[in-house]
């Protein structure tokens, strides 16, 4: 009979959500500039050396966070391509008005300062939403929701920037739920003309 005997401390399974939680705090008030592995690791009350040997460096730590938290649509299916895009509009609202969407644009704004710093960032975040986005349009083009050549790029956008331009500067405080309909309405009419 063999025993398996481990050395060290247990893992702690509360880990990686205390150093997200504390990513993003920590994010969120200093920015690329202040934001530290050592500062992350304060804040989430760990070690350095836990975070030292689970991520190569502070790039790295933010994008896993923001991969974790950040509002990133689910996929959906509604059976109709206006449904899709007004669902998805809802999910971006939602999600870009509380705090992971919030340092997600903070962080998407500061990557085209830092391109270097940050190139994993944008990349991930951007090819998930992106996939997601174009499924829609494709599916709505193989119904015969939508003509064969839709601008694919310009409806997501006319959608995503709306909502976008929306959570940044429409006062705070509780949303229209129609705001989505009215939007995904107007891209449509937009680019089926």
């Amino acid at each position: 009979m063999s025993v398996n005997v481990t050395r060290g401390r247990p893992r702690d399974p509360d880990l990686e959500r205390r150093v997200h939680d504390a990513v993003l705090e920590v994010y969120w008030e200093t920015g690329w500039a202040g934001f530290t592995l050592d500062a992350v690791a304060r804040r989430a009350r760990v070690g350095r050396a836990a975070l030292y040997s689970r991520w190569s460096g502070k790039a790295a730590l933010l994008v896993e966070a923001l991969e974790v938290r950040s509002p990133l649509p689910v996929p959906v299916d509604t059976g109709s391509v206006r449904g899709d895009l007004a669902e998805l509009a809802r999910q971006l609202l939602d999600g870009y008005t509380g705090a992971a969407g919030l340092v997600t644009l903070r962080a998407a704004m500061e990557a085209r300062v830092h391109p270097d710093l940050l190139a994993g960032l944008t990349e991930t975040l951007n090819s998930s939403r992106l996939l997601a986005a174009r499924e829609i349009v494709r599916r709505g083009v193989g119904r015969g929701e939508l003509p064969e050549g839709t601008p694919t790029t310009l409806l997501l956008e006319l959608v995503t920037g709306a909502v976008l331009s929306h959570v940044l500067f429409a006062p705070s405080g509780p949303r229209d739920p129609a705001y989505a309909d009215v939007v995904v309405d107007a891209a449509l009419r937009a680019v089926t003309r």
